[in-house]
């Protein structure tokens, strides 16, 4: 399979690219072309590839729905890429290959007011079971606030914990 991405969507076919570039303006030269790749799973907002990409989901055609990746790592991808933060710390590889959570700790929890806004800051510790059984803690941090929230996962511990 190929992929080809533009500005906004994705695509595997050259001809659904050149219709998805018309849409939002991506000139054709500038479609970015992936070869040999397979779509793993993929959900309404997001799709996650065998070179371990994550790219939006937009533009690609309703049947091809793979359900390569556990119910806990589509939870945690989808959480961290509907809020404010690019990208987890951790890495969206090691999302993808959670297979489950095996305990959640709550670690410190803080409430701040920054000019008229209130924002709620919580650390978790996350004990994970990765696909090939093995286990590690990674640490989940939300903030939340009135326009939304940021939810990041990282592998090493807030500072001063």
């Amino acid at each position: 399979m190929n992929r080809y991405q533009t500005r906004r969507g994705v695509a595997v076919t050259w001809a659904a690219a050149v219709r998805l570039a018309r849409i939002d303006g991506t000139p054709l030269d500038a479609i970015r072309s992936t070869f040999d790749v397979e779509l793993i799973h993929r959900t309404d907002w997001w799709a996650w590839w065998s070179d371990e990409q994550l790219t939006t989901a937009i533009g690609l055609l309703e049947e091809l729905r793979p359900a390569g990746l556990s119910a806990v790592a589509e939870e945690l991808i989808t959480d961290v890429w509907a809020g404010d933060a690019p990208a987890p710390r951790c890495g969206w590889a090691t999302l993808a290959r959670i297979q489950r959570i095996v305990d959640v700790g709550p670690l410190t929890m803080s409430v701040q007011v920054v000019g008229d806004r209130l924002i709620t800051n919580e650390w978790e510790a996350l004990t994970v079971e990765f696909r090939d059984g093995q286990q590690r803690v990674l640490y989940q941090s939300w903030s939340r606030y009135e326009e939304g929230y940021r939810m990041d996962i990282s592998m090493k511990p807030p500072d001063g914990l």
